[in-house]
């Protein structure tokens, strides 16, 4: 430390107030507290001094939601060990019961307050060794309450076909080159990439990432996908808590989810051995962050599933120019969906000076 009487009165001010605290603070609380506007020039000119020492700390992950919950150990082996453990005590009889009945296990909480039973209750049956007693994880699951439907019995068109069994050849290829998959508006692109994925998931066993544009992704798109692949897809999107995609993220890490379904932030999801990554309406604006770390999850799907040997699909009725580009120069592989399934044609169209 330096004398304090050589510093600027700005640099003067942080130093005595971060000396009066306890302990470390964070940057915005001790600019609040100063009421001082930006402080950086006057901490990195401390720091210099060697009067303070300055680090990031990365914020804290969020916890993971545990529910307690009571198991069977063990199971009476005859009637008179069982009339031998139980006796008089009707209410551990009862509870115990409950337990088998319920296939072996129930939260506490719904065992002493929905159903009456007191905690000595429980207790009692695990002194008997009847029971366990523990905190498990809980996984937060905002499409819990909606189960996957029925998928559609849809037969590809003769285009898609062809494009589908192009995109399954490259699979094979160890750095596939990416498609650029041009398609009206119900061209049925959707239908492509969700075979492409049963192919890449299903029947080989690898991982895939599907970008959609945030404004895209409602539930009726998400659904489309659940109603295919379950409870492997996983939906990365603002909507989610902290905690929900917290344990999203965990679930594509350990390999629990296979398919990470989302917005531009999702091209960053830990899937693993990657197959497939798809980019829907890849000409969208909202695939470039505007904001630091700048960067545009289309480029980004290209470089990652380069890297990872994975195909990547860039989907879109009008393509980008840099995607047209890049198929003009032989960079991409470029695929056509040029007509509307089910026969529907577009609207008339007049340019009108």
């Amino acid at each position: 430390a330096g004398p304090l009487s050589a510093l600027k009165p700005r640099e003067g001010a942080v130093a005595e107030r971060l000396a009066r605290l306890e302990g470390p603070q964070r940057v915005a609380t001790l600019r609040r507290a100063l009421g001082m506007g930006s402080i950086w020039p006057e901490l990195r000119a401390l720091e210099a001094r060697g009067l303070l020492e300055h680090e990031a700390v990365p914020p804290a992950e969020p916890s993971v939601r545990t529910r307690r919950v009571v198991r069977v150990a063990r199971q009476p082996g005859t009637l008179e060990e069982r009339e031998a453990l139980f006796g008089r005590a009707g209410r551990q009889r009862e509870a115990f019961d409950l337990l088998q009945a319920s296939g072996g296990a129930i939260e506490l909480a719904h065992l002493t307050r929905a159903e009456g039973f007191s905690r000595s209750v429980i207790t009692g049956l695990e002194e008997k060794g009847l029971v366990t007693v523990a905190d498990e994880e809980e996984i937060r699951d905002p499409f819990a309450a909606q189960p996957p439907q029925a998928p559609p019995d849809l037969v590809p068109t003769s285009a898609q076909a062809m494009a589908l069994e192009n995109l399954v050849a490259a699979l094979d290829e160890p750095r596939p080159v990416p498609f650029l998959l041009q398609g009206i508006t119900g061209s049925g692109k959707t239908l492509v990439y969700i075979e492409l994925l049963k192919e890449v998931v299903d029947r080989r066993g690898k991982g895939a990432i599907v970008l959609v544009p945030e404004i895209s992704l409602t539930p009726q798109t998400v659904s489309r996908f659940r109603a295919h692949f379950g409870n492997q897809v996983a939906v990365l999107q603002s909507a989610l808590s902290d905690g929900e995609r917290y344990d999203a993220w965990r679930q594509l890490r350990a390999g629990e989810k296979r398919i990470a379904v989302g917005a531009r932030s999702a091209i960053f999801a830990p899937v693993s051995d990657l197959g497939v990554v798809g980019v829907d309406e890849e000409h969208d604006g909202s695939y470039k962050q505007s904001e630091g770390p700048r960067y545009h999850a289309r480029d980004v799907a290209v470089v990652r599933a380069t890297r990872a040997g994975a195909l990547c699909v860039l989907g879109s009725a009008t393509p980008s120019l840099e995607s047209w580009q890049n198929a003009q120069k032989g960079k991409f592989e470029h695929y056509s969906l040029p007509d509307r399934v089910g026969g529907g044609v577009l609207p008339p169209v007049s340019v009108v000076d």
